[in-house]
């Protein structure tokens, strides 16, 4: 009887779906070890968890996850890998992925969510920080070709990759899955979250997700206080994250009725707290828009809602309005403008209900987990054999 292929994955924070995902797709005649910090199902190496609070936060918990690995390395050099896959959560696991490839003497491939150095440049600006982007750079320019697999997310995303590097790389783009198992349209008035929270009656503007530094947020908030004679207009506001304390601030500030803020929801609410919105809204800041993706938006369209999307000409939200009718690009970060849109599909039903139709089609057909699993079998298939 032939030995089980041996895997391991790298990823200080990995969604259940993911390792559903990866599961699914490397099959039952494989041995799965996770070196994560999240609390998911499989056979976990726990390191140090994720907090994605502050910039701070982040460099603390990345440099425990990077002590974590090596310790795990040094402790375990007799361990067998027929392949290593680790995500860029945190980017250093681009560096972390290499040296168990050179352990295991195994491939590897690089999930690459996050485009760094990328996104420090665009958000830092000061001379030691662009020094230390310019080593980064460098790095990534030597090291990138040694993998034997970078993927990413979205074709825009693959572009600013290799617009950074001297040689062009071969990048595989893999969409993040929307869990259409979980995730699907629902009536308010059948939503234990929409009747907790006096929801049922409103016409919703969703955000759920990370409010991070890279999220437009604030032009959001703007819309929303342009729209408060609307009264039956709300806009729900749920997540983690850096701005989140902006939004708590904005209400009491402006005393807007029609803004409900929530703490990120756990597992058994999500569905119901996804789902309660008519309109999805995904925003990014311009200036980083081409180095994201942002995952909640298959979410949303898998939940029936269409979506608005904050966004430039040259990112994969973008491209994702223009190729598939689910909803509206806002592409001048105008709060009126927003607010104008937002409105329109306030008072034309038809044309929101044929978005919210289309989502939930183009989701369950092109961004399923069905789908995605079926992709990632045939990349692992070159590495499997």
């Amino acid at each position: 009887m032939a030995l089980k292929k041996q895997i391991l994955i790298v990823s200080q924070v990995i969604p259940q779906w993911y390792v559903d995902v990866l599961t699914d797709a490397l099959g039952e005649e494989v041995h799965i070890d996770i070196i994560t910090g999240s609390n998911v199902i499989g056979n976990i190496i726990k390191s140090p968890g994720h907090d994605a609070d502050s910039l701070k936060s982040r460099l603390v918990c990345w440099y425990r996850h990077f002590r974590f690995v090596n310790q795990w390395m040094k402790n375990n050099k007799n361990r067998h890998y027929d392949l290593v896959f680790a995500v860029s959560n945190p980017p250093i696991n681009s560096y972390l992925g290499l040296k168990l490839k050179k352990m295991f003497q195994a491939p590897f491939i690089y999930m690459n969510w996050d485009i760094y150095p990328q996104v420090i440049e665009s958000t830092i600006k000061n001379p030691a920080v662009k020094l230390i982007c310019r080593l980064w750079h460098k790095w990534n320019n030597v090291n990138y070709p040694r993998m034997n697999q970078m993927l990413t997310i979205g074709e825009q995303m693959a572009v600013s990759i290799n617009n950074s590097l001297r040689e062009k790389i071969e990048i595989t783009c893999i969409p993040i899955a929307a869990d259409i198992r979980i995730l699907q349209p629902m009536e308010k008035h059948k939503n234990p979250f929409c009747q907790k929270y006096g929801l049922c009656d409103k016409f919703i503007v969703l955000y759920s997700g990370k409010m991070g530094m890279g999220h437009n947020i604030e032009v959001i908030l703007e819309a929303a206080k342009a729209l408060q004679s609307m009264r039956e207009i709300c806009f729900v506001f749920i997540g983690n994250g850096p701005k989140y304390s902006i939004v708590n601030q904005f209400i009491r500030e402006n005393q807007t009725e029609n803004i409900k803020l929530f703490p990120l929801q756990p597992d058994n609410i999500f569905p119901y707290s996804m789902a309660c919105g008519d309109i999805g809204i995904v925003t990014q800041e311009a200036k980083l828009a081409h180095l994201f993706m942002p995952s909640k938006v298959y979410s949303m369209m898998a939940c029936g809602e269409a979506i608005v999307g904050i966004c430039t000409k040259r990112d994969d939200l973008y491209s994702l309005l223009e190729k598939h009718p689910i909803g509206i690009a806002v592409t001048d970060e105008s709060s009126d403008t927003l607010a104008g849109e937002i409105l329109r599909l306030y008072m034309d039903r038809v044309t929101l209900d044929q978005y919210k139709e289309c989502a939930q089609i183009t989701a369950n057909e092109k961004f399923s987990s069905m789908t995605v699993t079926k992709q990632y079998k045939e990349l692992f298939k070159r590495y499997m054999l």
